[in-house]
């Protein structure tokens, strides 16, 4: 089975935690981008989205007592100032860029709105980009944040990078423990009767009560788990899967959506498919769960619409090997 949350395995090394500086940990992404609007309520209550984005982005904003509204994002997938132009976007406001898939480096965007509009706050959605958030810096973004879960096998934690103040929560994490024990027997489906529909129901369960812990604190077996993960290695891995598949889908004709760099490292390769539906249907019946990003869910966002239809983003993440590419490949 290739695809799916992250297995937990308990033999892995859990080691003391250390926070970073400048950063805030939370429960979840949408967490800490709720925690960085709420901060800012009594300065501004407005923020510009891309057209293109996951819907509980939006929930988040609207439960900070946030108003939105959607920018076109260009060809490459970027904000520009004439799109918020376009939008009659004031100085002083607020906008979100996303950095799709960890694919690309938002400085240059973020410095061209800070020139035109010197007094707007910069958002950096680094969650489908760990080690962008990790191991790269923008000094023209206000705040940078990522969720760990996406790309590692943590079951929670949502993190903001920041030289602004930030609220500290204390709030106890409720979904995290039904997303570890998931990972765990996931860890050991097929052993002791554990059964697919087992973990998945677990999952489920979990997913379901992250709305309700925007209040809460990264967990405690997170932050040893993210202390003893191997970053490097699964950073090298992703890369050279990213290498390997995109090289033969180039070979088929099939360009990724963004650029794939050498220093690039995805949380997915994203490909353009006018038959997805049937190809993915098709990956299903061989165990391949190849998500797509985003389903809709009642938005109305251009670039969005047309993604929900299309999109599909090929697995590269470090559990895999060169093999399971293939299968993908052969899949496509």
């Amino acid at each position: 089975m290739l695809g799916g949350e992250f297995e937990i395995d308990l033999g892995i090394q859990r080691d003391a935690f250390q926070p970073a500086s400048d950063t805030y940990y939370y429960a979840s992404g949408r967490a800490a981008l709720y925690q960085i609007l709420k901060s800012m309520k009594n300065r501004v209550n407005k923020i510009w989205f891309p057209d293109w984005l996951c819907h509980t982005m939006v929930e988040a904003a609207q439960k900070a007592g946030f108003e939105y509204e959607f920018y076109e994002l260009s060809d490459m997938f970027l904000a520009t100032v004439e799109a918020l132009d376009a939008k009659s976007f004031k100085d002083g406001c607020l906008v979100l860029l996303l950095n799709y898939f960890g694919l690309q480096d938002l400085t240059s965007t973020a410095k061209a709105i800070k020139e035109a509009y010197p007094n707007t706050i910069v958002i950096e959605d680094d969650v489908q980009a760990y080690w962008e958030f990790a191991e790269r810096e923008n000094p023209y973004a206000d705040y940078r944040f990522t969720s760990l879960r996406k790309a590692l096998p943590i079951p929670d934690g949502g993190l903001v990078y920041t030289k602004h103040t930030l609220p500290i929560v204390t709030g106890e994490n409720t979904f995290a423990p039904l997303k570890f024990k998931a990972g765990v027997m996931k860890q050991n489906r097929g052993r002791d009767g554990i059964k697919d529909e087992d973990y998945l129901s677990l999952f489920k369960q979990g997913d379901a009560l992250i709305p309700e812990n925007y209040e809460s604190v990264m967990s405690e077996d997170s932050k040893r788990l993210f202390a003893g993960t191997d970053l490097h290695r699964a950073k090298a891995q992703r890369q050279s899967n990213a290498k390997y598949l995109t090289e033969r889908l180039a070979e088929k004709g099939i360009p990724p959506l963004i650029e794939v760099t050498e220093d690039s490292v995805p949380l997915f390769v994203p490909v353009y498919l006018e038959n997805r539906d049937e190809v993915r249907r098709r990956m299903f019946q061989h165990e391949v769960f190849c998500p797509v990003h985003w389903p809709l869910e009642g938005m109305s966002v251009k670039k969005g619409k047309e993604m929900a239809e299309h999109e599909l983003s090929l697995i590269v993440d470090q559990r895999y090997t060169d093999k399971d590419m293939d299968l993908m490949l052969s899949l496509l």
